[in-house]
Order: structure tokens, then sequence, then C-alpha cells
């Protein structure tokens, strides 16, 4: 079954959705790590980017999942694949390829120099270059689950 123009349209509008609401709470779950249960001081930068890095993910994972077989690919072939196991796997699977490419973007977070911002050097406790570091990721692995989860799952 072909996508008209509008109703791709639609449904990468809400692939932005979702995929919105699920980085926020990645954000907020990784902001949450990162500044305040595993901060750098306490086990180091590199640790705790890549934990609070990898516990974000998973949490928004999870809530991108159940958004998207439930809201975002309407017009797929055989709707009761995309809920099977094997499919959330490959959505997993294509998850963890993007928590790869975000996690070596969010390496280099400690290598930037020290960035001031409106007159301040951290946002919500956490270095300029953290947030736009994982803005900067968080487009790049955006592009990559959609096409990924277009090609792969939701045909």
């Amino acid at each position: 079954m072909k996508q008209t123009k509008k109703e791709l349209f639609w449904e990468i509008f809400r692939f932005l959705l979702v995929g919105g609401t699920a980085t926020l709470v990645d954000w907020a779950i990784a902001y949450l790590f990162y500044t305040w249960l595993l901060p750098p001081a306490l086990i180091g930068d590199t640790a705790s980017l890549l934990l609070s890095t990898a516990l974000g993910f998973g949490v928004g994972l999870i809530v991108n999942w159940l958004l998207s077989v439930s809201f975002v690919f309407r017009q797929v072939q055989n709707k009761e694949s995309v809920k099977t196991t094997k499919s959330f796997v490959t959505f997993t699977v294509i998850g963890l390829i993007g928590l790869v490419i975000n996690s070596l973007g969010m390496l280099l977070v400690p290598i930037f120099p020290t960035l001031q911002l409106f007159g301040a050097e951290t946002f919500l406790g956490a270095e300029w270059a953290w947030w736009i570091m994982k803005a900067v990721m968080t487009c790049l692995v955006l592009v990559w689950n959609y096409i990924g989860r277009k090609l792969f799952i939701f045909k």
C-alpha cells in the first residue's frame, strides 16, 4: 500500500510529535542522572555522560515504542506484525544504534571549551556544551530512527 504525500506528511508530523515527547522524557531522565543521581563529581565525566545518556535513552525508547505503535505509523502492510516481540527487538536495535551515535557525540563534551551563553556557563546545572551536544545528537539520531524504523519495521 503506497502512501500519498499527504499521508506521509502526517506520518512524519506524528513521528516528530512522538519523538519530541520521547526526547523530553530522555532528556529529563538524562539530566536527572547527570546532575543529581550520577554526577561527574561522583563517578567521573565519562561514566556520568554514558550512564545518564543510556538511562535517558532506555526510558525514552519505551515511550517512543508505545506511541509509535499506537499513534505514528498508521499506514503499514501488516498492523499486527508491528506489535510483535520481533518488531520491538528490531525497534530497540535501531534505537541502540542511535544510542551509540548519541553516546559518541556526548563523549566530545569534555573537550569543548567552557561556553558562556546568556551570561552563564551552565543551564539548569549542566554545562552549555552538554545541552548543545545533546541537541545536535538528538537531531542526527532523529533522522536515523525515522529511516531505520520506516524501512525495517513500519513498511
